[in-house]
């Protein structure tokens, strides 16, 4: 059973990419104009004596990522004098998905379109349109309904990817390849303080040549800050080429394995 659903899955697989390649084939010998009208294509000229919408647009305001996804409903009204029914409704945009009643909608009659808005992975602004077709005129939309906002990360500290409790910093693992024959040069780690309560950080066991402090001192919450690692080449052992050590931080939670970063001195550059 597993097998077969298997080559049903690469059976699926190969024709969507087959329809994309046919696609982008169509697309390619297009100006930029005409694809622009693929994408958004000129309501009907005639469109709003046929039918007109309680609102044009939206504003979803600001959601995130990991938010439930978002309903509207538009209601469209038969302004013309004949029944007319929905054809399709297309959208700019996978995230939303529309729904709608191809059912005959009288003079004067109302139908509702909803469009159902998912911000999953999709930071960023907000600008989805939906265009209404109708049955028999379907070569031109009758109307634009529209989608504006904006999804942010909820992880706010996500270009700090490793996290060690409260601590969030950009790297755990550092090179050192300037080292003059005398002096102390440094390396920084941006990081941040990502819980509630302010962090003063510290390091136990470091070798006699390294040094270990934050600026500022004390990371207040919701603040970022710099880890800063000082070596003192005139203590570097002399026989030695490369140097590794681990960094132990202290002042957060977490296995020690977790809260370690990995210090090398290439002494070869």
């Amino acid at each position: 059973m597993r097998i077969v659903a298997n080559i049903f899955a690469l059976m699926l697989l190969s024709t969507i990419s087959l329809s994309a390649q046919v696609a982008m084939q169509h697309m390619r010998g297009l100006t930029r104009a005409q694809m622009d009208s693929l994408v958004h294509p000129t309501v009907h000229p005639q469109g709003s004596s046929i039918v007109s919408v309680d609102t044009a647009f939206y504003e979803l305001g600001t959601l995130y990522e990991d938010d439930a996804p978002v309903k509207r409903v538009f209601t469209l009204r038969n302004t013309g004098k004949a029944p007319i029914s929905i054809a399709r409704v297309r959208t700019t945009c996978g995230c939303t998905v529309p729904e709608y009643s191809d059912q005959a909608i009288a003079p004067n009659g109302t139908a509702p379109i909803t469009l159902t808005y998912n911000p999953k992975n999709r930071p960023g602004t907000i600008d989805v349109d939906a265009f209404v077709y109708i049955k028999g005129e379907d070569k031109h939309p009758m109307a634009r309904l529209s989608l504006y906002g904006e999804v942010i990360d909820k992880d706010v500290w996500s270009h700090l990817p490793h996290a060690m409790g409260a601590l969030r910093i950009k790297r755990k693992e550092v090179t050192i390849t300037e080292l003059p024959r005398q002096g102390k040069p440094s390396v920084r780690i941006l990081c941040a303080n990502s819980g509630e309560k302010a962090l003063r950080l510290s390091s136990r066991l470091l070798p006699a040549y390294a040094s270990f402090r934050t600026e500022p001192a004390e990371i207040a919450p919701g603040v970022e800050a710099d880890i800063v690692i000082t070596i003192d080449v005139a203590k570097l052992p002399k026989s030695e080429q490369n140097i590794r050590f681990p960094l132990l931080i202290d002042g957060i939670g977490g296995k020690p394995s977790a809260r370690t970063i990995h210090v090398t001195i290439d002494k070869t550059k």
